[in-house]
């Protein structure tokens, strides 16, 4: 049961304490305005709210269906006149919204979906039916840009996740167009207020962790993205200090959150990224000495990506010294991946042994896994303990398939993995139910 589960059950036992005279009037006061209120939103109306955006996103995707069915059949006047049909529908239902349903969040939400998706079909459709010429960068900016404002008009959590994905695809759609999507960041920029609106209005709350989940999923491919690449092995620094950042900021700010994404998208990325720099290809061909030049690279997108680096290894420093100084050694263990990403890139571009880098990755990954499998043991967290072993298992299997070994060595090593499994698990299984048994 969780704290507002908890204070919420408290509520509902005290006017039988009252009455049964264990529980005095004013000492009942005192408890309510010690926890404060409390809102625990029931299974009910959130799945009422999810009803409410599928049911939206269906009936608008219907329409435009439906249309585009028998799109060839009708004249260009009923053509226009079709085509602004879903947007003055999504119009009405917003206004009806604003007007009589400003506090229901299925109607904020589901209203503001039906718009969204209704602006873009009206563009789409007028653009097809005049024959107004364009690329699907210029759409998807378009879109963007009309349907941003629904976010805060509505305050619509759901609408910010497709702004986010429609924001990752047109970084997408402009690079692979030879471009350059230095306006990401401003449009970016854009959503951190809801994000924080969000986060300050109930912490931790359904509506921070969709956003945290959206934010994570999106990030890894938006950098890519948006990246010029001209300085190649810079993202080796750009993607380490990410991981590492998300990482950090999923244990220092939402460390008691549940399915904390930035926890878990910044581990994986952490341990996905260290067993990649492990191989000796990644680190061919890169640096100062390998700098791409000409008409496909614009010099002030490169400028992003050396800022971008800088500022992700500045975050990583300043997110990294209150896990140093609570000895949160898991933490300060994945501040190592970005300075030795660094250190790796540098010394890359000095054309230094590739050997000397990949083996200095080995050693950190093995040193990163069993830090984790370490803290999981104090924690008794077994996804923990398993995450950490499986990093580790995951490093001795792809040195396996480098290594000449023969299969007699290869199946004993693997069921030695499987035994340390099993026997990590029972082990931190036994340790909780002891624990239990001596509370009781």
């Amino acid at each position: 049961m969780n704290r507002k589960k908890a204070i919420a059950w408290l509520y509902g036992e005290m006017p039988g304490l009252e009455a049964a005279g264990i529980l005095s009037g004013e000492t009942s006061a005192l408890l309510r305005t010690h926890y404060g209120p409390v809102n625990v939103r029931s299974n009910r109306s959130l799945a009422l709210l999810l009803f409410s955006i599928l049911g939206a996103a269906s009936i608008g995707l219907g329409i435009i269906l439906l249309l585009a069915h028998n799109w060839n059949g009708l004249g260009r006047p009923l053509r226009t006149l079709l085509s602004f049909v879903p947007l003055m529908a999504g119009q009405a239902a917003v206004w009806h919204t604003l007007l009589r349903r400003p506090d229901s969040a299925p109607w904020r939400e589901g209203s503001a979906v039906f718009l969204a998706l209704a602006v873009g079909a009206c563009i789409s459709l007028v653009s097809q039916t005049y024959h107004i010429k364009g690329d699907m960068g210029a759409f998807l900016l378009t879109w963007l840009v009309l349907g941003a404002p629904l976010i805060y008009v509505l305050n619509a959590t759901a609408t910010a996740l497709l702004y986010i994905a429609g924001l990752t695809c047109w970084a997408a759609a402009v690079q692979f167009a030879n471009g350059q999507a230095l306006l990401f960041w401003p449009l970016a920029a854009f959503l951190a207020p809801h994000v924080w609106m969000a986060q300050r209005g109930h912490p931790g709350g359904p509506r921070v962790r969709l956003l945290s989940w959206g934010i994570c999923a999106a990030a890894p491919f938006a950098v890519g993205f948006v990246m010029e690449k001209a300085m190649p092995g810079v993202w080796i620094v750009v993607y380490s200090a990410l991981f590492c950042g998300m990482f950090l900021a999923g244990r220092g700010f939402f460390g008691s959150a549940r399915f904390n994404a930035f926890h878990v998208a910044g581990f994986a990325g952490v341990a996905a990224l260290t067993l990649v720099l492990t191989y000796e290809g990644v680190w061919r061909g890169i640096g100062w000495n390998h700098f791409r030049s000409g008409p496909d690279y614009n010099s002030l997108a490169e400028w992003q990506d050396y800022l971008m680096a800088l500022a992700a290894l500045s975050g990583v420093a300043l997110l990294a010294v209150r896990p140093f100084r609570g000895k949160d050694w898991l933490a300060v263990a994945s501040a190592g991946l970005p300075v030795l990403a660094v250190l790796g890139f540098t010394a890359s571009a000095m054309d230094a042994p590739a050997d000397v880098i990949m083996g200095m990755f080995n050693l950190y990954a093995l040193v990163f896994g069993a830090v984790t499998v370490v803290t999981g043991l104090e924690r008794d967290d077994l996804v923990m303990v398993n995450a950490g072993m499986a990093m580790v298992s995951m490093l001795i299997i792809l040195r396996f398939f480098d290594a000449d070994l023969g299969f007699t060595v290869r199946g004993v090593l693997f069921i030695v993995l499987g035994f340390a499994f099993l026997g990590a698990n029972l082990a931190i299984v036994r340790r909780a139910a002891a624990r239990r048994e001596t509370a009781s």
